[in-house]
């Protein structure tokens, strides 16, 4: 797949033989080739922080989540194909634009995955691979930072692996930070390094550059992205390995450079304002050209380090944003908007929306159509709320619109069991799923872009229980992403399991993980006991995705006992 582009005037004569083989570089100038792959072009591109659902928004602007195709990193790939559910909040995202403007490639991207190092628990930041990373609990400051796998900033220590998502900034004394957006827990056994900063020292002799005090070393199989760009100090870059670091040395499997070059249509880019000289300017790495008349009182208002989402053309050859409208978030900032069906309820205070952990159990909090007493699994809602003051692992809402039926083109979450299965009519089958202590039946129909996670197409059969997020249409479903249930149908589909109380399902990243039991999403505690955990033999740590079916013998508020745990692979 990979095709590779040669250096300038006379290297290319001397390098053409060898780059056909390696990722290399000789002669001057401080560039490397690079080869393709996943990255810019087409017509569009917006690039941001998700900042809600229903479909996906981006630092305040939907998008239908139902066109694209997903990329997310695994151990072993970089941007491996992904479902729409592997989208997270506070997760930043490059989204490809068709002539329409609809997505149809979005790439998640953590800017740092990693060790945390020089932690200061009176909450001014820490680093990864030696990159300073802040957080940020004021909504006038950008998207305050969202939690996952932790139940706060308290929650991180020295040493435990995370991944951070986040928009890159430079201090008044030049140095490089990531004002994080997201936050992730990842099990201490992740083998995965990114680091992202300014590309200093290149040097094609030795293959290495740095990044702040970290080595980057770039080997024969190193790919650089886009395929159009050439690696060269002063660039902003995100480093992908599978290796943990030697030392301060960090071997690139994967760089991607953050350049608009050879994208023409409409962008949309939102981060931290840095290297500004009078109407130009960068937004997390991408070079702005503010000088249109229209803009002259913003652009004198602009700070370093602030906010900012900026919408304007692309110019394909130089890689710049020509600038038509500059948002502040000190001015107007973002607040969460989760739409679409409930599933995970627990409580008022506990349930999710597309797959983020909600609390509506406020006394201020709003409702409209139904009160907090109509929530449950299946419920089609529209919540406004922030994440959590002070910054944290739940979206508590401000106001909840309750409909009885999601209308045409909604996006929707079902969990239920599969029947009437047609692999021959395109991938047909009819969903039956639990709401409001009711079944309800829904007709399917797989879309052409559908991905499985949890498990593959093969174990789409009769009696299968799996979670689709779907179109809903006057004719029933479509689904572009299926995952699997790891527990067994009669507790994962609102089933009792054969105990005596209701059993409850929850998925979400462990976390707290003690002798006796863990937490899940927005700090529900789980008492293991018994419990069958899968695959059989796995041993539960921090950091994983479960899903857990549980009881709660002594009624809500006295402890929720684990039946199954399963873990996701």
């Amino acid at each position: 797949m990979k095709t590779y582009r040669s250096l300038i005037g006379a290297a290319l004569a001397l390098c053409t033989l060898l780059l056909s083989i390696l990722l290399t570089s000789c002669g001057g100038g401080g560039t490397f080739a690079s080869s393709g792959g996943v990255g810019t072009g087409g017509t569009g591109i917006s690039m941001g922080t998700v900042t809600g659902f229903g479909s996906v928004v981006v630092d305040g602007t939907s998008y239908n989540s139902a066109t694209p195709n997903y990329f997310a990193g695994t151990d072993q790939s970089e941007a491996a194909q992904a479902p729409s559910t592997a989208v997270d909040l506070g997760d930043q995202l490059r989204v490809q634009l068709d002539s329409q403007g609809n997505p149809s490639t979005v790439i998640i991207e953590p800017q740092l995955m990693g060790a945390v190092a020089n932690f200061d628990p009176s909450g001014s930041g820490f680093t990864v691979n030696g990159v300073a990373v802040r957080v940020n609990a004021n909504p006038a400051a950008g998207p305050v930072t969202y939690y996952t796998g932790l139940s706060g900033y308290s929650g991180l220590s020295n040493g435990m692996q995370v991944g951070v998502h986040g928009s890159y900034g430079v201090d008044a004394g030049g140095q490089g930070y990531i004002q994080a957006t997201r936050i992730e827990q990842l099990p201490a056994t992740n083998p995965v390094v990114r680091v992202t900063g300014v590309v200093a020292k290149l040097n094609p002799a030795t293959g290495t550059f740095q990044i702040g005090s970290t080595i980057v070393q770039v080997g024969a199989s190193t790919a650089v992205e886009p395929s159009q760009a050439s690696l060269a100090n002063g660039q902003l870059v995100n480093v992908w390995s599978r290796a943990q670091p030697s030392g301060s040395v960090i071997a690139a499997d994967l760089i991607r450079i953050r350049t608009l070059q050879g994208t023409t249509g409409a962008v949309q880019v939102g981060g931290l304002v840095s290297a500004r000289s009078g109407a130009s300017f960068q937004v997390d790495g991408i070079p702005v050209d503010a000088s249109a008349a229209s803009l002259a009182s913003a652009v004198q208002g602009l700070t370093l380090g602030e906010y900012i989402v900026v919408q304007g053309q692309a110019d394909g050859a130089s890689g710049v944003v020509k600038a038509r409208s500059i948002r502040s978030y000190a001015a107007n900032p973002s607040q969460v908007e989760l739409r679409g069906t409930i599933t995970g309820f627990v409580s008022a205070s506990s349930f999710l929306v597309r797959g983020v952990p909600v609390d509506a159990s406020g006394q201020g909090v709003v409702f409209t159509g139904g009160s907090s007493a109509s929530l449950s699994n299946g419920v089609f809602v529209d919540i406004v709320g922030n994440v959590a003051s002070g910054g944290g692992n739940v979206v508590t809402a401000s106001t909840v619109a309750l409909q009885s039926n999601p209308g045409d083109g909604e996006t929707v979450d079902y969990q239920g069991t599969v029947s009437n299965l047609n692999a021959a009519a395109a991938g047909t089958f009819t969903l039956t799923w639990q709401s409001e202590g009711a079944m309800h039946t829904s007709s399917v129909i797989l879309a052409p872009n559908v991905v499985y996670s949890n498990g593959s197409a093969s174990q789409l059969i009769n009696g299968a229980s799996v979670e689709i997020e779907a179109t809903n249409t006057a004719g029933g479903l479509t689904a572009y992403s299926v995952s699997f249930s790891g527990l067994a149908a009669s507790t994962a589909n609102g089933g009792d399991g054969g105990s005596s109380s209701p059993t409850l399902e929850i998925k979400g990243t462990l976390f707290g993980l003690n002798a006796t039991g863990f937490m899940v999403n927005n700090n529900v505690p789980i008492q293991i006991g018994s419990a069958t955990i899968k695959p059989q033999g796995t041993a539960l740590a921090d950091g994983q995705s479960v899903e857990v079916s549980f009881t709660q013998p002594n009624g809500p508020g006295g402890g929720n006992l684990a039946q199954e745990i399963s873990i996701e692979q």
